[in-house]
């Protein structure tokens, strides 16, 4: 067993991929160093082969009810392109049209036009993903739109500047859940299973476990615009509550 953490944790120093990623590689080439690092060299080539990591993401408010999409292209060139924008564009009017953000559904209505707008721009074109919100009290948020936020609040009297500051918090610092009650407890399992494949003492577990559910919850991080703060401080001071969040993000 500890011949085997020694060569996972070799694997993931040289390819610098994930923990998981390593050991499932291994375990298909029976432990041999060799043999694993040409595997992976193989997957990681086929992998990046055409696919469409550029792309924009857009968001927006209409109606209490707020719409956010990730359309994935192959080139930065096209993402700034008229008519992909325009095309990113008219998805985003439909799902509001049709009060819908059924995947299937939507990438039917768009397949003629989608193929042909891929094949003028001879680069692959994904609908990617997509998420709704409805409330009175909504917020949006893009970045050179490559990344966008969403979020539901509970201000009656709005103040934009501090929901602002919050959505660019989210937008920066990427928290995956509100607070701790709202992550699922497989999801708890599955990171203490990866850190205690390479470690052992049940104590450094917990605490290397309780940090990085800490970097994932909104509540817990310190607040970019006030380090001296948690996210959790500024809001009980402003009396706000986030209730719901989406954050997308175009990823190299």
């Amino acid at each position: 067993m500890k011949n085997k953490i020694k060569i996972i944790k070799k694997i993931r120093k040289i390819t610098k991929i994930s923990i998981e990623k390593c050991k499932k590689a291994l375990e298909l080439n029976k432990y041999n160093e060799e043999k694993t690092l040409i595997y992976l060299k193989k997957i990681k080539y086929s992998k990046n082969k055409k696919i469409p990591k550029e792309g924009i993401i857009i968001n927006d408010i209409k109606k209490n009810k707020s719409i956010m999409i990730k359309i994935n292209c192959e080139t930065d060139f096209s993402s700034k392109n008229k008519e992909f924008i325009n095309f990113s564009k008219e998805i985003l009017n439909y799902c509001f049209k049709k009060n819908t953000i059924i995947l299937k559904k939507i990438k039917n209505h768009f397949k003629k036009k989608k193929n042909y707008l891929a094949s003028k721009l001879k680069e692959n074109i994904i609908i990617n993903n997509i998420c709704m919100i409805k409330g009175k009290y909504i917020y949006k948020y893009i970045h050179n739109y490559k990344i966008g936020t969403i979020l539901k609040y509970n201000i009656k009297k709005e103040n934009k500047k501090k929901i602002k500051k919050i959505a660019i918090h989210i937008t920066a610092m990427n928290p995956k859940y509100i607070s701790i009650k709202d992550i699922p407890r497989k999801k708890i399992k599955e990171e203490k299973n990866k850190i205690s494949i390479l470690e052992k003492n049940k104590k450094k577990i917990s605490k290397i476990l309780k940090k990085k559910i800490k970097k994932k919850i909104l509540l817990k991080q310190q607040f970019i615009f006030n380090n001296k703060i948690s996210v959790e401080n500024y809001i009980k001071k402003n009396n706000i509550k986030i209730k719901k969040f989406y954050r997308f993000e175009i990823k190299k």
